[in-house]
């Protein structure tokens, strides 16, 4: 048999990893097996275990692998932000929204490495990366926010206390992403539920003392 190019193996690596991803977010990390995935890929278990040595290492691939591109969101916003950021906000927030639940990747890769189960260890091991990446999340967040703080459009940051608003932007996205999934779709027009929740939370801020 032909040695395999360097092509082929990266087409083989990328495959499996594919594959590994969707199975993870259908039926979780733990109850998915290499061989689960192996089989799924129509692949062999050696040619799994030449790209992989075990589900951690996997795990791990994926993640440095597969990132959210909410850096090409946040730049979307950015002109319209030096005009209304508090609306650069709220888009912003729908957009995200909008990605996680609609973008078939990124729905996986949410739902595998953003509401994964506390007890799964293979994310234990990365823990610490994926909060690196929520912090990067959360300066975007800041970012916009100190634009709106600017045009005196949310009221002044408390001082000599860490700002809470980044923090509860991103757990709006949580929360409002949770809250459709968790919903029988007949029931809600998703993009009009997340409007309105983004909506009535933008309300809020809009001069409030935080």
């Amino acid at each position: 048999m032909p040695r395999r190019t360097k092509e082929e193996a990266e087409q083989t690596r990328q495959h499996l990893m594919e594959t590994a991803l969707r199975l993870f977010a259908e039926r979780g990390i733990s109850r998915t097996s290499l061989k689960d995935v192996a089989a799924e890929a129509e692949l062999t278990h050696g040619a799994l275990y030449w790209h992989f040595k075990n589900r951690a290492d996997l795990v791990a691939a994926l993640y440095h692998e597969y990132r959210l591109p909410l850096d090409d969101l946040y730049i979307d916003q950015l002109q319209s932000a030096r005009q209304d950021a508090l609306l650069s906000l709220g888009d912003f927030v729908a957009d995200w929204c909008d990605l996680v639940l609609h973008d078939e990747k990124s729905a996986r890769i949410w739902r595998v490495f953003h509401q994964g189960s506390d007890y799964e260890p293979e994310l234990k091991a990365i823990e610490a990366e994926i909060h690196a990446e929520q912090r990067d999340w959360i300066e975007l967040l800041t970012k916009i926010i100190k634009k709106a703080r600017k045009q005196n459009q949310i009221g002044a940051k408390p001082s000599a206390k860490k700002d809470p608003l980044p923090a509860s932007v991103l757990a709006v996205v949580m929360g409002s992403v949770a809250s459709v999934q968790q919903l029988d779709p007949k029931l809600i027009d998703t993009k009009k539920h997340i409007k309105q929740i983004v909506s009535g939370y933008l309300y809020g801020l809009n001069k409030s003392e935080v």
